[in-house]
C-alpha cells in the first residue's frame, strides 16, 4: 500500500471513487489526495473521508495514479496547468466523457493514459465501468480502483468506451425514465403510491437478476415465459410495439453515442486552437 492516488476534480464521481477505494481497503485516507478550486468542496471531502485536499492541480502530480475527473469543457484549462509536468511512470485514468486517449495524451504531454466510463450506480458500489488503456499501462492497479465501485470490464478497442457511455453511462437515466413511466401508469390505474413504488422496483430488480444469473436465459425466452396468448402481457406488449418502444430506445442510445463522438471532436478542435 505504498502508492498514492490523486484526483484532479472532486465532483460526485471522484468522491464515489474515493469512497470505494477506502471502503474496500485498497488505500488508506493518507494515501489519497484530491484537488478542487472550491474551498467548501475541499472541506467536505476532508471531513467526510479524511483525505488530503489541495487547491492546485499541480499538487496532485506526485501520485502514482492520477484520476482526471473534470467536465469536458474544463480539460483545456487543466492541460494548460499540468501539460508536460506528469512523471513518466505515472498513470492517468480519465473518466471525462468523450475525451479520446489520443487527445488526452496530446493535451497532457503524457503517454500512460487510461480511459474509463463509470456509471451512476457506482455510488452504491453496484456500478459498471468499462475501460481501455494505452500501450505501456499496467492494468492491475486500475482494476483494483474501479472494483471499489462495482464491476469493471477492460476492452481492447477504444470505440467501445463511447458505446459504453451511451449504454451504461446514459442507461441509468433511460431506465429511470422507464421506471417513472411505470409509476405513473400504476397510479393511473389506481394503485397506491407506496405499493406502486415497491412493486415496480421489485419487478425491475428481480427481472434483471434473473437475466444476469442465467447466461442461457435469453431475453426473448423470459418474455415468452410471461406471455400467454390473449392474456394481459400479450395486450400490454402489443401497445408497446404500436408505440415503437424498441425503436425509440435505440434512437435515444444512438443519439447519446453520437453526442459522445461530438464531445471528442470538440476537444480535438480546442486542442488545435490552443
Amino acid at each position: 500500500m505504498s502508492w498514492r492516488l490523486g484526483f484532479i476534480g472532486a465532483g460526485v464521481m471522484a468522491e464515489t471513487m474515493i469512497a470505494g477505494v477506502l471502503f474496500e481497503g485498497v488505500l488508506t485516507p493518507d494515501r489519497v489526495v484530491a484537488s478542487d478550486p472550491h474551498a467548501s468542496r475541499r472541506e467536505v471531502l476532508t471531513e467526510t473521508h479524511g483525505i488530503r485536499t489541495v487547491a492546485s492541480n499541480v499538487d496532485v502530480l506526485d501520485c502514482e495514479l492520477i484520476v482526471l475527473a473534470v467536465k469536458p469543457q474544463s480539460l483545456t484549462k487543466v492541460f494548460a496547468a499540468i501539460a508536460g509536468r506528469i512523471p513518466a511512470d505515472t498513470q492517468v485514468l480519465s473518466i471525462v466523457a468523450g475525451a479520446p486517449i489520443r487527445s488526452l495524451q496530446a493535451g497532457l504531454g503524457h503517454q500512460r493514459v487510461v480511459r474509463a466510463m463509470p456509471n451512476l450506480p457506482c455510488r452504491i458500489h453496484r456500478g459498471m465501468t468499462v475501460w481501455t488503456r494505452a500501450e505501456g499501462v499496467h492494468g492491475e492497479r486500475i482494476a483494483e480502483v474501479l472494483r471499489g465501485m462495482g464491476e469493471e470490464m477492460v476492452v481492447d478497442e477504444e470505440r467501445h468506451i463511447d458505446r459504453a457511455t451511451a449504454v451504461s453511462g446514459t442507461g441509468p437515466a433511460i431506465v429511470a425514465e422507464f421506471v417513472k413511466s411505470m409509476l405513473e401508469a400504476s397510479n393511473y390505474i389506481g394503485m397506491p403510491r407506496e405499493l406502486s413504488r415497491e412493486a415496480v422496483l421489485a419487478t425491475l430488480i428481480g427481472t434483471a437478476e434473473m437475466l444476469k444469473r442465467d447466461d442461457d436465459l435469453h431475453v426473448a425466452e423470459l418474455i415468452d415465459a410471461v406471455t400467454s396468448p390473449g392474456g394481459t402481457t400479450s395486450r400490454a406488449l402489443q401497445v408497446l410495439k404500436q408505440g415503437r418502444m424498441g425503436a425509440v430506445v435505440t434512437e435515444s442510445i444512438d443519439a447519446a453515442y453520437r453526442r459522445c463522438g461530438e464531445l471528442g471532436d470538440d476537444l480535438e478542435e480546442r486542442l488545435k486552437e490552443s
